[in-house]
């Protein structure tokens, strides 16, 4: 009896021993981009480009930029384009009443997905100017991408079946 005690006393702390290393882990490497959000945020507010945050994120395509999507003093909501570190890129801005919504860019691109699953929708920048992109997996369990035109929802540029 002893025996397995010893035993199950080393499985549990072996396994708990692990999900404690995991968790440091993943908390240590979110840490960077929880930092430079809360960043980009604080430049919006500061420099009163939007009174209120509704959203932050970092989007990746050539250079990295932070998208901080919100309302403005007078009530015009917002997205913000902020370049990641020393960049020669500069602030971009769009009203949001001025393109496609979210909503219409995902509904654009999953009317002919059939049993597929929307990992996410972000407002960024790429070298044709803003753009939603539009990231499932399909039936076949492939990474697909759509980017759409922000001003009007044309399809931009796709990648399938990654």
């Amino acid at each position: 009896m002893g025996l397995k005690k010893w035993l199950l006393f080393m499985v549990i702390f072996a396994l708990s021993l692990t999900i404690v290393i995991s968790l440091l882990i993943y908390f240590q490497a979110k840490g960077p981009f929880s930092e430079a959000t809360d960043k980009a945020e604080s430049y919006v507010l500061e420099n009163n480009l939007l009174a209120q945050v509704d959203k932050t994120y970092v989007y990746n395509n050539t250079s990295t930029f932070y998208t901080v999507i919100g309302s403005t003093a007078k009530g015009e909501e917002k997205a913000y384009f902020l370049p990641h570190g020393k960049s020669d890129e500069k602030i971009m801005e769009v009203n949001l009443e001025e393109g496609i919504s979210e909503q219409r860019a995902v509904d654009l691109v999953m009317k002919d997905v059939k049993e597929g699953k929307l990992l996410h929708a972000k407002l960024g920048v790429e070298e044709i100017g803003p753009v939603w992109e539009i990231t499932y997996v399909n039936a076949e369990d492939n990474l697909n991408y759509v980017y759409l035109l922000f001003d009007n929802g044309e399809w931009w540029k796709r990648i399938s079946n990654l």
